[in-house]
């Protein structure tokens, strides 16, 4: 499942009461401007113990060399970014080249506007478009709302993982979610 230990959930969002003007959101790809942003969004994910096994935030570099090109994205409101989402291979072996790891993080202050749905949509065509076959996350069983958003964008439970790793010294569950992307015609 996923391609580090340290990394099996990899969404974070909360259910908010959705506001009644949501500001017009940009999904772009992710530029190098973005890295303080998209740390910055990660480090706030991480604090919540609800979005990741993480406890710092990687360098730069380091998530540079581990997503893959052209599958890393943020959404902007008003020029800033206000989330972000990735995809990291699975494994190094060649049969599993079309199988990727989703990440998606939404700035807690724009928590429940629907910015992690379309980042978890966009990423899904994305995916799509780049010959990604199989697109797989793993969620803390208690994070409800990634769950649904995932679930609403066409991932299926594969199944739990009980006390898969530990966070914090207690031991998380997770829910091992995966979209296929449709058969050709």
């Amino acid at each position: 499942m996923p391609s580090s230990a340290s990394s099996a959930s990899r969404s974070s969002c909360t259910r908010r009461e959705r506001p009644d003007v949501v500001p017009p959101t940009t999904i772009r790809a992710l530029a190098a401007a973005d890295w303080d942003d998209v740390r910055r969004i990660y480090a706030d994910g991480i604090a919540t113990k609800n979005a990741t096994f993480e406890t710092e935030v990687p360098p730069a570099a380091v998530l540079d060399a581990q997503w893959l090109p052209g599958q890393r994205w943020v959404a902007t409101i008003d020029g800033a970014v206000a989330g972000w989402a990735a995809v990291s291979p699975t494994s190094r072996r060649e049969c599993y080249r079309g199988v990727g790891e989703t990440s998606v993080y939404v700035d807690a202050q724009h928590g429940g506007r629907g910015i992690g749905a379309a980042l978890v949509r966009h990423q899904v065509a994305a995916a799509d478009e780049g010959g990604l076959w199989t697109l797989q996350t793993s969620i803390f069983s208690e994070n409800r709302a990634s769950l649904t958003i995932h679930r609403a964008a066409g991932f299926r439970e594969v199944g739990r993982r009980e006390r898969i790793a530990q966070l914090a010294g207690a031991w998380r569950d997770t829910i091992l979610l995966e979209r296929r992307a449709p058969e050709p015609s």
